[in-house]
Formats: structure tokens, sequence, C-alpha cells
């Protein structure tokens, strides 16, 4: 067999972890292909909006966060609300500014980050596939053969390493035999979309503002696009849900006319999306198996609660491809595979494991208690930084190798 590579790198998967990656190694010197299943079209929708500070520096530093940072959403104070219950919990962004270069939380979709990481890969003359799927791979002669379907035939792609960024569903995890243990949470919530000037009818509505209820929470995002709405449902994870354009979840007009005070009528809401998703507190026990490497949602799932998954898998990428600046390559990917599933284990599950928590807490006496406390937080100047601290995930970016 012979032992030439096409690339020192391919990365199975283009989504924004895998492009993140691409563009950062390539920056590095490092020669990459990506392999990308689907075909080259960037479809239009409204989820993944967040980016918090760390993920932020990164773009900054691969070129692509003027864009960003020009039309984006900035939340500069994290609100907690109760759609019953008076008074609110304010976390001011300000307070981390000795921290970062960004103390601010950006809201801006996932889909015109993906846009900007794909302009850049191609101005640089980094190779992208599409319509590749990985079929097969092995371990041999001190590379992987990786067999994808173009569609019309099967072919061999052969690099030094692999790494893994495909979602999910995963084909190189489950191929691995990988465990991916945790829970799927027992109903599922519902995210819309709408036109509806939000701001209009609620008082001082930031960009983004997390509400809690008799129902559970609703959390209220502007984007430079449009208002998201994420609701709990009481939908069981297994059922459905017929959506006909004109017959919107019972959670979101309970939940619309308390918000809007019944200033408007929930059915004349003019929804640009109403689809229900499934949540996940879920981590694979290994982010490394020989030369395959894993980043995002291939080994680690959460909560959307605080928007964090994005932005794990993004701090993966970026500190792979840092990872293959140093000069002891092995050593420099034991400690990324360790390192980054520490993270995941004893940060970003736990914090999004208490975001999600909170926010669907029914009983009002608890909802309650923890808007108190959460007030109590935000006036005590040392508590209200930890917060942030936590929120914008500057813990969680991981570790920085010595160079």
């Amino acid at each position: 067999m012979s032992t030439t590579v096409d690339a020192r790198v391919a990365i199975v998967g283009g989504g924004p972890v895998g492009m993140v990656a691409a563009l950062g190694l390539h920056q590095r010197g490092v020669p990459v292909i990506v392999l990308e299943s689907e075909p080259d079209r960037i479809r239009s929708e409204w989820r993944g909006s967040t980016l918090h500070p760390p993920t932020l520096e990164i773009f900054d530093e691969l070129g692509i966060a003027e864009p960003i940072l020009a039309t984006g959403v900035r939340l500069e104070k994290m609100v907690y609300r109760d759609l019953e219950l008076s008074g609110e919990a304010a976390f001011r962004y300000d307070v981390i500014s000795d921290l970062t270069r960004f103390p601010f939380r950006l809201q801006y979709e996932q889909y015109k980050v993906i846009r900007h990481l794909k302009d850049a890969l191609v101005a640089e003359g980094v190779p992208v596939l599409y319509e590749h799927a990985m079929t097969s791979f092995a371990e041999d002669e001190g590379a992987v053969s990786i067999t994808v379907d173009d569609g019309a035939t099967e072919k061999v792609i052969r690099a030094e390493w692999m790494v893994a960024a495909d979602g999910a569903h995963s084909i190189a995890r489950k191929a691995l035999g990988l465990d991916f243990p945790g829970f799927t949470y027992p109903t599922q919530s519902l995210v819309v979309a709408t036109p509806l000037d939000l701001g209009a009818y609620v008082d001082d509505l930031p960009p983004v503002s997390y509400w809690s209820g008799p129902r559970g929470r609703v959390s209220v995002i502007r984007t430079p696009d449009i208002w998201r709405l994420a609701i709990t449902t009481d939908l069981g994870v297994d059922e459905e849900y017929e959506y006909t354009g004109d017959n919107p979840h019972p959670s979101f007009i309970d939940g619309m006319r308390l918000l809007l005070h019944g200033a408007v009528d929930p059915f004349s809401i003019e929804l640009k999306q109403h689809q229900f998703y499934r949540s996940h507190q879920r981590l694979a026990d290994r982010f490394r198996v020989g030369r395959v490497l894993f980043a995002g949602d291939a080994v680690h799932l959460a909560s959307t609660t605080g928007g964090m998954g994005l932005n794990s898998g993004v701090h993966d990428a970026h500190q792979l491809a840092l990872a293959f600046e140093q000069e002891d390559l092995e050593s420099a990917l034991n400690a990324y595979a360790t390192g980054r599933r520490l993270v995941s284990e004893m940060l970003v599950q736990p914090m999004t494991t208490d975001n999600r928590a909170g926010t669907d807490l029914l009983d009002p006496r608890y909802r309650q208690a923890r808007l108190e406390e959460l007030r109590s937080q935000a006036g005590d100047l040392v508590l209200e930084k930890e917060h942030i601290y936590r929120a914008a995930m500057l813990g969680a970016a991981g570790l920085e190798f010595s160079t």
C-alpha cells in the first residue's frame, strides 16, 4: 500500500468546528483537507447564535471577526426575570474588562459564521470536498486511510491524522465503539423565531433575557435577523406535534400571553420558525483513539441554555490547532484530549445542567428563591464577576500550550 498522504490532517465534518480547526491548522502551516458529506450550501437557520468572549478572540485570531463584530447584536448585561414574579437580576459584562478584549456576549447566526469561515478557507486555498461522505476508515503505516463516497465512486483519502468533527451522530465515534454516556432530557424544547419587535411590548428588554415561569423557561434572544425564543414544553422526547402554521404549541401561547401582558394575540404573531428539539447531556469517554482526534458534538453534548455548545466546540478546534504547534506533538495531543474532556466534565457539563435546572423551575416559591439568590449575587461585585466569568466561558476555553 502507498505511504503517500493527501494532507497531514484530514477533517471529517465541514461545520463550524471542522472549519475552525481547518483554518487554524492551515494558518499554522499544517496541510489540511476537509471532508463534508453534505452539498456545498449554507442553510439560513436561526440556531447556534451565541458567541462568547473566548470565541470572539479565536475568530479575531483567524481573521473573521470584523464582519461579526460589526453586525452582531451585543449583550452587555445578562438579565434574569420571571413571567409572573416582580424584580430582576442583572449582571454586567464590563466586570470582566480586565480579562478579555471582548467584554460582551454577541448574538450572530451560526450560518453566517459558517459563511465567513468558508470564505476564509476558499481565500486561503484550503481544500473542502463537499458531498464526500466517510464510509469507513482504518489506521495503517503511520496514517489514517479514509474511504469516502462522493456519490459516484468510492475513493481513499490518506492523512497522518484524522479529526472527527462529524457531529452528534458521529460515524467515527460509533465505528470506534466509544461510549457516549449521559442522558436526554425527558421533554422537548420549542424554538420559534419572529420578526415581531418584542422590545416594543416589554419594558427595558435586553438582547438576551432568561425568564422562568409556570410552564418553565422562556429564553428571549435578539439576533441581527430576528427574535428567537426557546421555550420549555411538556412534549415527551418521543412525542410528535404537528404544526400546520396556525396552531403554535400551547407553551408558546401561554408564554407570549405572560411575556407581552396580553398586548398581542399570540395566534397573530408571525412565526418564521416553529421547531422542537431534544436536549442532551453526554460526554464520550475518550477524545482520542490513536491517530483519530475528536472535537465538538461528536464527543460532548450539552443543554443549549447558556449557548455553550457551539462555543465549546470552537474552543476544542482552537486547542487542537495549538497542539500541532508543539515540538512534542504526541504529548500535546494527549494533553488536548485529556484537557478538553476535563473541561467538558468539570465545567461545561455542570454549568449547562445548572442553567437548565434553574430556568426550568415551576414552583413559584423556588422561582422566587432563585431570583432572590441571583439578585444577591448581582449586588456583590465579586460574585457578579464570578457569575459572568462562568457565563462567558472564560474558564472553559481550555489549556494554553506553552511555546
